[in-house]
C-alpha cells in the first residue's frame, strides 16, 4: 500500500513538473519478451507499428543462432534488447521495464506474448483501459470457450482456484501475458520477486494487495495448439505455486512436532485414565506446535509485519480453539469407532488442516486487498 501511494505520488508530481516546463512527454509502449520466437513475432510488431503510436520493445532472452534472422529483422521495427543467456520470462520483462524508467517518460505500458496469439485490437483496447484507468492493473481475459488445448484449460482451471485460496479474490484468467499498466507502477513492477513464469503470478499475488484489477474481455487464441509455449508445467507449476506450498510443509512440520510430542506423552502418561491421558498430551503437543507453526508462518508463510501481540492474540485464539475441536475429535473418534490414539491424532489433523489455513489466512494474518472489476 505505501509502495503504491508512493509511486502515485511520484506521477503526481512528475506530471506537475512536466507540465509547468509546458513539455509533458507521452509514449506508450508495447514490451513483448521472446525466446525461440518466429515470424509470428515479425508480423505482430510490423502490424502494431502500422497501425499505432507504440514504440516496441522486443526482449531477446538467449534464444539461438538459429533466430538471429527474426531478431534483425525486428529491429526494423522495435528496439531489441538482449540476454547472452535464457534468463526466464519475468527478467526478460523487468530488462524492459528498467529500459522504460531510463527513459524518464510518463505513458502506459503493455506486456504480450511474441507468438502472435494477442490481437492488435486487444492490445490497444487494454492500453486504453490503462490511460483511462491509470491506478488500475489492466488484464486481457481470455473466455476459454471453444476449442481451448486441454494443458491450457486446465492450467488456468489450476491457477484461477489456488489463486482464489490464495488471496480471495477472484481472477478469471491468472495466466493471461496481456497486461496493461501506467509507467507510475514501474518501481512497483521491479520489487517483485521471480525470474521466470512465476514472475508475473507474484504481479498478481501482490498487486491484489496494492492495486485494484480490471479484468477485459479479449479474443482467445491459439497458434497450433499452444505448441510454442515455453512453460514447463512441473517446474514453472512449482515455482508459481511455491509461496502455496509453504503453508502446507509449514503446517506438516508444525503436525510432526504435534505428534512426536503427543506420542512422548503418551508413553509418560500410561498410568494416567484415559480422557486426562488425551487431554494432557494433547495439550502439551498443542502448545509447541503452536510456537512453532506461529513463528513459522508469520515470518515466511504470509511474511507479515503486523505487531506480535495483533497477530499473537488471533492466533492464541485459533490456537486454543483448535486444541478444544482436536481434543474432542480424538475422544469421539476413540470413542465411537474405537481407532487407535495414534492413528486418530493424524486423522483429526488432516480434517483440521483446512480450517486453520483459512482463519490464519483470512482473519489473522489477512491482508488489505483490491476487488477484480
Amino acid at each position: 500500500y505505501q509502495l503504491a501511494l508512493r509511486s502515485s505520488l511520484y506521477t503526481v508530481l512528475y506530471l506537475i513538473y512536466q507540465t509547468s516546463k509546458k513539455e509533458v512527454q507521452l509514449m506508450d509502449y508495447l514490451v513483448i519478451p521472446a525466446y525461440e520466437p518466429d515470424y509470428n513475432l515479425i508480423r505482430l510488431i510490423k502490424k502494431v507499428r502500422e497501425k499505432s503510436d507504440f514504440e516496441v520493445i522486443v526482449i531477446n532472452d538467449g534464444s539461438s543462432a538459429s533466430c538471429k534472422r527474426v531478431f534483425e529483422q525486428a529491429a526494423t521495427y522495435a528496439t531489441v534488447l538482449h540476454h547472452s543467456l535464457n534468463q526466464g520470462k519475468g527478467q526478460a520483462l523487468k530488462t524492459a521495464f528498467r529500459y522504460i524508467q531510463s527513459q524518464g517518460r510518463y505513458g502506459v505500458i503493455v506486456t504480450a506474448d511474441a507468438d502472435g496469439q494477442h490481437k492488435l485490437w486487444d492490445i490497444l483496447r487494454v492500453a486504453n483501459c490503462a490511460h483511462e484507468q491509470p491506478q488500475k492493473l489492466i488484464l486481457g481475459a481470455r473466455a476459454f470457450t471453444g476449442k481451448v488445448p486441454l494443458r491450457s484449460r486446465f492450467g488456468n482451471n489450476l491457477t484461477r482456484l489456488l489463486f482464489k485460496q490464495q488471496t480471495g479474490i477472484a481472477v478469471s484468467d491468472t495466466q493471461t501475458g496481456l497486461r496493461a499498466f501506467t509507467s507510475n507502477m514501474l518501481p512497483f513492477m521491479l520489487s517483485i520477486e521471480g525470474q521466470r513464469y512465476e514472475y508475473e503470478m507474484n504481479i498478481l499475488l501482490q498487486a491484489c494487495k496494492a492495486y485494484p484489477i480490471l479484468e477485459v474481455p479479449i479474443e482467445t487464441v491459439y497458434i497450433d495448439d499452444n505448441k510454442t509455449s515455453h512453460f514447463r508445467p512441473i517446474q514453472d507449476g512449482l515455482m508459481i505455486y511455491k509461496d502455496m506450498f509453504k503453508f502446507a510443509l509449514s503446517s506438516l512440520s508444525s503436525f510432526i512436532v504435534d505428534y512426536l510430542v503427543y506420542a512422548v506423552a503418551l508413553l509418560f502418561l500410561v498410568a494416567v485414565p484415559t480422557t486426562l491421558r488425551i487431554l494432557l498430551a494433547n495439550g502439551i503437543a498443542r502448545v509447541t506446535s503452536s510456537i512453532f507453526n506461529y513463528s513459522t508462518n508469520k515470518k515466511l508463510v504470509f511474511k507479515n509485519e503486523d505487531s506480535i501481540i495483533k497477530t499473537g492474540s488471533g492466533y492464541l485464539g485459533l490456537a486454543l480453539g483448535l486444541f478444544i475441536l482436536d481434543t474432542l475429535l480424538i475422544r469421539l473418534f476413540y470413542a465411537v469407532f474405537g481407532i487407535n490414539l495414534l492413528l486418530v491424532k493424524i486423522l483429526v489433523g488432516i480434517l483440521l488442516f483446512s480450517l486453520s489455513w483459512l482463519i490464519q489466512k483470512k482473519f489473522i494474518f489477512k491482508e488489505r486487498t483490491h476487488t477484480v472489476s
